[in-house]
Order: structure tokens, then C-alpha cells, then sequence
């Protein structure tokens, strides 16, 4: 059977039942159009839009940007066809093994759990916010149940074909041991002097005359409300926490030197100078390898996947009808198929 088929004309929809003569007779009703088609079931412009909508709702999370959303949303948008092709084709084969019956019931706990996680008081007021977002309860539990379908396939039938070795789980942690090692934290708080329009010699005079009443025991977080140009010096000068080699160099090396508690002296900086303290510390640390034995073996599954389901993927297209309609095989990277 051939994977696709290349139709000029585009598929619709008619409307038949409860016509009268007259509106037969009128040209056909087009209700949506045919974007893909999956064996005996089609993708349809509605179907694609509503996933365009998620994808862009997806990626504003990650983006703050509206440049960087646009950029982030073209390069996704390339593959999205495909994917939904995937996902009903993997569902379609799923449903003879009786998988969606088996899922039913987590997607009702899940919605659940998210609901209550979420302090939503019910299902109808959680129905009301995804549909602020552009969604709906329907539209979310759909596509979780999908989602739940294709781990559950893929689990039975690549996932549980793979075996991961303990001597292979330690050998990733030993070797991989910087990407868990927790990076040392420090949490500040500054007295800021800034140069901008101030004389230099009266700003260090002034900085020095405050580090003088910190070294005879005086509060730091009083004195940071009086003098500092922070913009935390009504709150004491608190700054928050952070990790090495998140801060300006000049900050970054003195703040790891000092104890918890202590308190710098001077520093230049390229807006001002500042004095530190340090609130509390969090020394780097390794972190266990069972703390992070479930992170590693799912790494190591999907990399030993990846072959296997490359090969299940391909055969399965092979025995599937596929096809696209030619404007969005222009539009859309589905190659594959």
C-alpha cells in the first residue's frame, strides 16, 4: 500500500442531513478542511490550529521576549504536522492492544492531583481558566490521555525490550559528576555607593566612614536603610541568593572568601562601591548517586531508545496509509512520510 497519495483537489465536509432540495443544490458547505489523513482519520485545520495555539501558549512560558517567542514558535512549528501525524499513528496502533481503556483511569488522577496542586476549587472553575488560556478541560484531558497512550505503547513495546545495567548507572554518575555537584550559594546583603554624579573622593570618604561603624559592631542592616543607593537599602540591603559564577567578578571573589556572617570591606565596582555581607552560605555538594539514580537511568533509557524507536517508527510508517495535503507539505517539514 503506498504511504501518501498526491490529490489536487482538497477534502471536505458536507453537510446532508435535514437539507432542503434547494440547499442541495447550492454549492457544498465547507465546515473544515482535510490537512492530513492517517489511515481511516484525518487531521483537520481545526485539529492543527488548535495544537498551533498550545504550541505558542507552550513556548510564552519560556519566552519573555516576543522576538524570541516568534523565533522559538517558527522553528517549533516546523515539525508540529509531523508530530501529530506520530501521535495518531502510534495511537491508532496503541488502541489494538486496549491501551487507552488502561490510561483512562490515570488521566482522572491526574487532572485531580493538578487541580488540587493548583488550589483550583473545581473542575469547572480549572475548565474556566484553561479556556483563559486559550484551552478547555475537554481539549486538556484529550491531549493528556493522548500523551498517556504513547508512553504506555512505547513503554511495552521499545522501553520494556531494553535492559540498563547497575555498573552502568554508576559509570554515567562517575563520569557526568560535575552536572551533579550542587554549585556553592551565598546570600548577600550590600551597602551601594554609586559614582554616578558623585565626587570620588567624598564617596570614599563616605563608604569608609560606614565601614568604620560596621567594624565597631553597628547593624548593617540600619545602617544600609541610611546610607545605601541600592535599591533594596529599605529593606536592610538584602540582595538574595547566588551561585558561583552567577555575580560581577569583583563581588563574585570576595563574597566566597568571607565566613557567614562576615562583613567585606570596600569594593570597587564598574557603577559604584560596595560593602557585603555575607547572610548564610551553602558549600558545593555532590550530590548522592540515589538521589539522582532515577534521573540517570531515565537519561540512559532514552538514549539506548533512540535506535530502537527510530527502527519501530520507520516500520510503522511503512505499514501506515499517509497522506498530506500538498500546501502543507510546503509549509511543513513532514519528509517522511
Amino acid at each position: 500500500m503506498p504511504r501518501f497519495v498526491e490529490v489536487s483537489q482538497v477534502l471536505l465536509f458536507t453537510l446532508f442531513a435535514g437539507l432542503s432540495p434547494t440547499v442541495w443544490a447550492q454549492e457544498p458547505i465547507l465546515l473544515d478542511e482535510v490537512v492530513a489523513r492517517v489511515n481511516e482519520e484525518i487531521i483537520t485545520l481545526t485539529d492543527l490550529k488548535q495544537e498551533l495555539r498550545r504550541l505558542r501558549s507552550s513556548l510564552r512560558q519560556e519566552n519573555e521576549s516576543p522576538e524570541l517567542l516568534e523565533q522559538a514558535f517558527q522553528r517549533e512549528k516546523r515539525y508540529l504536522l509531523k508530530t501529530m501525524i506520530q501521535n495518531k499513528m502510534l495511537v491508532q496502533r496503541a488502541e489494538e492492544f486496549g491501551i487507552p481503556d488502561s490510561v483512562e483511569p490515570d488521566v482522572g488522577k491526574i487532572l485531580e492531583e493538578m487541580r488540587e496542586e493548583s488550589g483550583i476549587p473545581s473542575m469547572e472553575v480549572l475548565d474556566q481558566y484553561l479556556r483563559q488560556q486559550g484551552s478547555s478541560l475537554e481539549e486538556y484531558r484529550g491531549s493528556l490521555k493522548q500523551r498517556l497512550i504513547i508512553d504506555a505503547f512505547l513503554q511495552q513495546s521499545v522501553y520494556s525490550k531494553l535492559t540498563l545495567l547497575t555498573p552502568e548507572i554508576e559509570a554515567y554518575y562517575q563520569e557526568n559528576i560535575e552536572r551533579y555537584t550542587e554549585t556553592a550559594e551565598v546570600e548577600l546583603q550590600e551597602i551601594l555607593f554609586l559614582k554616578e554624579g558623585a565626587d570620588e573622593a567624598q564617596l570614599h570618604k563616605k563608604a569608609q566612614e560606614v565601614l568604620s561603624q560596621l567594624q565597631t559592631g553597628a547593624s548593617f542592616e540600619d545602617l544600609a536603610k541610611r546610607f545605601s543607593d541600592g535599591p533594596t537599602a529599605a529593606q536592610g540591603g538584602g540582595i538574595g541568593s547566588f551561585k558561583r559564577g552567577s555575580m560581577a567578578a569583583p563581588i563574585e571573589e570576595v563574597a566566597f572568601q568571607l565566613e557567614e556572617g562576615a562583613v567585606s570591606g570596600i569594593i570597587n565596582t564598574e557603577y559604584g562601591l560596595q560593602i557585603i555581607k555575607v547572610v548564610s552560605q551553602v558549600p558545593a555538594r555532590e550530590m548522592p548517586l540515589e538521589e539522582v539514580r532515577s534521573e540517570i537511568s531515565n537519561r540512559l533509557y532514552q538514549r539506548k531508545a533512540q535506535p530502537g524507536m527510530k527502527k519501530f517508527i520507520d516500520e510503522m510508517i511503512e505499514s501506515t496509509y499517509i497522506y498530506v495535503t500538498p500546501k502543507y507539505r510546503e509549509e511543513y517539514d513532514v519528509t517522511d512520510f
